[in-house]
């Protein structure tokens, strides 16, 4: 009887994968390198509540998509760890150009939350930290729809271009971040505006009333008011954060 051949070892089975799929791993490592910002840095792609290795997998798929984009980087002058530093450096404005409306929205939110001394806080693993449940809400709601509106996809299309440090250069960060203050502005500012309405009329009923200690009781009435002109104004926020929501 004919010995049995040798099992192929894992380098020669993925080699040959290479090989089938036409493509470089050294220009899948480069692609790795420049999706690990967006995948660790974005929320709508999980964050925490996402495990390591299914982050890794998805940074992984990236690279995959945008390989194509970096062969020619593949036998380019310097170490390859430099050139994978280089990658990773190339994508991070990318990374934080997605998370920005997210992250604005939940300071919008945080900022809903201040005007109600709200005291209470989230902790979700998919939030990079405990937040008051409105910027929790406004946070959820913008990476659903960052991901509903072709973010993901966004997001490997600007990473596989092919000049990406000149199209998204450091300088574009931080007019975005200039820019990112309107989209605060436009979330928070008619409840602030009502927040003050309220304070007002609150301060002037209370100077008014007998006994004098109504104050204390009508301060949750505020809270509540805020919360009742949140939910009439929500479709509104809603369709905001999707017009805002990543980068076009």
């Amino acid at each position: 009887m004919a010995p049995l051949p040798a099992s192929p070892s894992l380098l020669d089975a993925l080699s040959a994968v290479f090989d089938q799929m036409g493509a470089d791993p050294r220009a899948w490592a480069l692609g790795m390198a420049r999706a690990t910002p967006a995948v660790t840095l974005v929320p709508a792609f999980g964050l925490s509540a996402v495990p390591a290795p299914t982050r890794l997998v998805l940074a992984l798929a990236l690279g995959a998509c945008i390989a194509p984009a970096l062969a020619a980087e593949v036998n380019g002058a310097g170490p390859f760890v430099l050139a994978l530093a280089r990658e990773a450096l190339a994508g991070l404005p990318v990374a934080l150009l997605a998370a920005l409306s997210i992250y604005v929205a939940g300071m919008a939110g945080g900022l809903v939350d201040d005007l109600r001394a709200a005291r209470e806080s989230v902790s979700l693993p998919s939030l990079p930290e405990q937040l008051p449940p409105v910027a929790a809400l406004f946070t959820l709601l913008a990476s659903l729809a960052f991901l509903e509106t072709g973010g993901a996809a966004r997001v490997a299309s600007a990473l596989a271009t092919p000049e990406v440090a000149g199209h998204f250069s450091w300088l574009t960060v931080t007019k975005a971040f200039a820019r990112s203050v309107e989209l605060a502005f436009a979330l928070a500012a008619p409840l602030a505006v009502a927040s003050v309405l309220i304070e007002t009329a609150g301060a002037l009923v209370a100077r008014a009333a007998t006994p004098a200690f109504i104050g204390p009781v009508l301060a949750p009435v505020k809270s509540v008011a805020l919360l009742g002109l949140l939910a009439l104004m929500f479709e509104r926020i809603a369709e905001l954060l999707v017009v805002t929501s990543g980068f076009r």
